[in-house]
């Protein structure tokens, strides 16, 4: 697929233990960010 950017794009992923904000937890957070030119950055915590 071919993305035609003028800026970058940053694309959000959680991974959680659930759906409910009161007892559930976040285990896992992703960030993918892809340049106009191809270039692409990712940082998991």
């Amino acid at each position: 697929m071919n993305l035609n950017l003028t800026k970058p794009i940053v694309f959000f992923d959680l991974e959680t233990t659930g759906i409910n904000i009161a007892t559930d937890r976040i285990v896992e957070i992703a960030v993918l960010k892809v340049f106009p030119n191809g270039n692409k950055e990712s940082k998991t915590w």
